[in-house]
């Protein structure tokens, strides 16, 4: 009995030391936190379960994200004997992001653009594709084998892309406004509104796949698009001052063969396979991002629409003081002026520019200034929200305390009343109660709009809508459920506000 006691201890503290010093080797190892957009398959789409390819999203809990960039992180964190972190950003903030210090390096399927280098520096390339278009298989331009058979045709490209500058090489095209995502790409064709869109071979055999009704064109030798060696290849991009990352990226990409990249992008490819599930297989196989989404919603939406009323009151009182050149003095009516001023400014301010402005300003712009560990994507889209949605209701609010009799005022004030007692206890209670409509209307409005923060990674339910289209590229079933869902979000909404209302009313009648 000793002895199995003792082989027992002796297993434990065994375990223990080797799992402390796995857990002393990962802590002294440097992270990598690698930037994506997780919606642009094959190179990178998000999953929702565990596999030997998925990787946890750092800043989607409950996330991951599987594809070629993903394996290619892996490889490169392997080699370099860096532990991973990955972070899902919108593919217009990829770039800010890594400026501002929320990401080491973008690894996203980016071509090193001359106009991108103006703003970092890339790699030596880590794939090499092919240009091709992408149109429906019944239309005319299905049998194109060169570029001039697409004269006088609708073309349309990702915005912010190469494939949107190659567009002009077609003569007389009519050159589309560029989309924001591969999704939008595919319905603007297969709804007629364009012809063809230009794009990699890897993306379009993974669109292909999962709508038949599309088909590739490829070109001849010396009958496609005339352009760079980097309009072919895909670079890892990293800030211009990380010149020690840069040179230890390219010693560990010199490793990885070419044969090694072709069959990671071939395995990506064929994984693929999300577009295969009919609509409730997809609603079940997606449920928990869709629940996240509705989550993280809910959270903006309530926390924004509570706390920017809180705030509201504050402006309407500084907006609505009085000066009474009589009584104060000149310290105290500078104060009134100088706090008046400032809440009429940011009213303007913020009620003037629209809030992905404000969200892409306000998030980078503070973690270029400081360092904070808790200013994540969440908590910058709530504290946005709350300061947006104060504005409006600020002045809703002031628009009902102006059609409350000002003689309740004079009268509280003669009572003995002070200016914020009077405010708080007369004409507040009077003022929310008519705004009551209004104020449960930017309540629906933030449910709605919040869906602008996804520029800075906050996974609200459009943004896991979306990331679900990435997967899929099925452009229509995806945001039929969450259109859904918004209308039950908002139902629900304007029958709890029509309930107090009636239960307002009905205390007014009985009071009567």
């Amino acid at each position: 009995m000793k002895k199995l006691v003792t082989i027992l201890i002796v297993l434990i503290m065994s375990t223990t030391l080797i799992a402390c010093t796995t857990q002393a080797n990962n802590e002294t190892k440097k992270d990598l936190v690698v930037g994506l957009e997780a919606a642009y398959a094959p190179f990178n789409w998000t999953v929702t379960s565990v596999s030997d390819y998925a990787y946890p999203i750092s800043n989607q809990p409950g996330s991951y994200v599987d594809g070629y960039d993903v394996q290619m992180s892996k490889e490169l964190a392997n080699i370099m004997d860096r532990n991973l972190v990955i972070k899902a950003i919108e593919w217009d903030g990829l770039i800010p992001a890594l400026n501002s210090g929320e990401i080491d390096v973008i690894i996203a399927g980016m071509s090193p653009t001359s106009e991108r280098k103006l703003q970092i520096n890339f790699s030596d390339e880590y794939y090499r594709s092919e240009i091709v278009m992408v149109v429906k298989k019944d239309s005319n331009y299905a049998s194109a084998s060169k570029l001039t058979d697409f004269n006088g045709s609708k073309v349309v490209a990702q915005r912010g892309t190469l494939y949107d500058d190659l567009i002009p090489q077609i003569e007389n095209v009519v050159h589309q406004t560029p989309l924001d995502a591969y999704s939008n790409l595919v319905a603007s064709v297969m709804t007629n509104v364009s012809d063809a869109f230009v794009a990699e071979l890897p993306v379009a055999e993974s669109v292909v796949k999962s709508n038949p009704s599309l088909t590739i064109v490829k070109f001849e030798q010396g009958f496609g698009f005339t352009s760079e060696e980097s309009d072919i290849t895909v670079s890892v991009g990293v800030r211009k001052s990380d010149t020690e990352l840069l040179d230890e990226i390219n010693s560990a990409l010199s490793t990885i063969s070419v044969e090694t990249r072709n069959e990671m992008m071939t395995a990506a490819v064929i994984r693929n396979n999300e577009s295969e599930l009919s609509i409730f297989d997809l609603i079940g196989k997606y449920v928990s991002l869709f629940i996240q989404g509705v989550g993280v919603t809910l959270l903006l939406a309530i926390i924004g629409t509570l706390g920017g009323f809180i705030l509201s009151l504050i402006l309407v009182w500084l907006k609505t003081q009085i000066v009474d050149k009589k009584r104060d003095g000149f310290i105290r009516i500078l104060f009134k002026r100088l706090t008046s001023g400032i809440a009429t400014i940011y009213i303007v301010l913020f009620r003037g520019t629209p809030m992905i402005v404000q969200a892409m300003i306000f998030y980078y712009g503070v973690k270029l200034i400081f360092d904070l560990s808790w200013w994540t994507p969440l908590s910058a889209g709530l504290i946005i929200v709350v300061l947006n949605t104060a504005a409006y209701i600020a002045e809703i609010l002031r628009g009902s305390m102006n059609a409350i009799d000002k003689g309740q005022m004079e009268a509280a004030r003669s009572l003995g009343f002070s200016r914020v007692k009077s405010l708080l206890y007369i004409v507040y209670p009077q003022a929310i109660k008519n705004a009551l409509p209004a104020i449960g209307n930017e309540f629906i409005v933030n449910l709605k709009d919040t869906a602008v923060l996804s520029v800075i990674g906050v996974l609200d339910l459009f943004n896991a809508t979306r990331q679900v289209v990435g997967a899929t590229y099925d452009t229509v079933t995806p945001f039929v459920i969450t259109a859904i869902i918004y209308l039950v979000l908002t139902g629900v909404t304007s029958l709890a506000v029509n309930y107090l209302e009636n239960r307002q009313a009905g205390k007014e009648v009985k009071h009567a």
